[in-house]
C-alpha cells in the first residue's frame, strides 16, 4: 500500500487565504476527512476537491455549512440514482438483445 499524500491545514489554509475555522468546520460536519500527522492536522490530497467545491459553495453562494451538508447529500444521492439508472440501463439493453 503507497502512502497517502497529504497537506498541513496550516498550508492549505495560507494557500486558499482562507480561516482554519473553515476547514475545522468542515471536518466537524464530517465533509472532509482530517488526519492527524505530529500532532498536526492534515488534508488528504483526495479531499482537496471537495473543499474547493465547498469552499466555492460558501464563499461565493453564502451558503451556510448546515446547507453545505445537504447539497453535498443531495449530490450523493443524485450521483447513486444516476448509477442505479445506469445499470438498469445496461441490463435492460442486454435483455433486449437476447
Amino acid at each position: 500500500m503507497g502512502t497517502i499524500k497529504t497537506i498541513s491545514v496550516k498550508q492549505l489554509c495560507t494557500h486558499y487565504e482562507i480561516p482554519i475555522s473553515f476547514i475545522e468546520s468542515l471536518s466537524d460536519f464530517n465533509l472532509i476527512e482530517l488526519s492527524p500527522i505530529n500532532n498536526v492536522m492534515h488534508v488528504p490530497e483526495k479531499e482537496l476537491a471537495t473543499i474547493e467545491k465547498l469552499m466555492r459553495l460558501h464563499y461565493d453562494l453564502d451558503i451556510n455549512f448546515e446547507g453545505l451538508d445537504v447539497v453535498v447529500n443531495l449530490l450523493n444521492q443524485i450521483n447513486n440514482l444516476q448509477n442505479e439508472v445506469n445499470t438498469l440501463n445496461n441490463e435492460l439493453c442486454f435483455y433486449k438483445t437476447l
